[in-house]
């Protein structure tokens, strides 16, 4: 097992806040090609990462969309190796992010991100339900999520423009 830091980013932190948001980036055009290529296509990646993982929309989504992105650092080094974006969202906290480079899964990242997630909706939010969604044919992350007590409660076929859709399962947790 290795050592790792969780790091908060929000509109008032940290003071790099841009910075940042281009790591999680960087960090996100590397696990997308590497995942998802094989499950919706290089094109449909492609389209995805310039539309949803850029610095420019992480960034945005922190300061005009009440996101919090959770950030993980393998400890004593600079690179990211995950990252988890969440937000409110209608009587829950949506995780529209969670994301561990290949090397590190295995790790207790995701499970370390999911404690942060049920104590900020939990303590910052008052909110007892968390929701995200994950590609139909993504059936490692359905099992971890699954495993950490997700339910799936709909199937769900998004139209994301440029001709593509997410295929995806809607995954719910009660936190009551």
């Amino acid at each position: 097992m290795i050592e790792y830091v969780i790091q908060k980013l929000t509109k008032h932190e940290p003071d790099d806040l841009e910075a940042q948001c281009a790591a999680v980036a960087e960090l996100a055009d590397e696990i997308w090609h590497e995942h998802y290529t094989p499950i919706i296509g290089a094109e449909q990646v492609e389209y995805m990462v310039a539309k949803f993982q850029s610095a420019e929309q992480i960034l945005m989504d922190i300061k005009e969309n009440g996101f919090i992105y959770f950030t993980a650092r393998e400890k004593g080094k600079d690179k990211l190796i995950g990252y988890c974006g969440v937000a409110p969202q209608e009587g829950c906290l949506l995780i529209s992010k969670l994301y561990v480079h290949s090397d590190f899964r295995g790790n207790g990242i995701s499970r370390s991100f999911l404690e942060k997630v049920f104590t900020l909706a939990r303590l910052e939010y008052g909110l007892e339900k968390i929701r995200l969604t994950v590609n139909k044919y993504n059936e490692n992350a359905i099992a971890v999520h699954q495993k950490n007590g997700f339910e799936i409660v709909e199937s769900i076929n998004v139209d994301i423009g440029g001709g593509f859709f997410m295929d995806d399962y809607l995954m719910e947790l009660s936190l009551g």
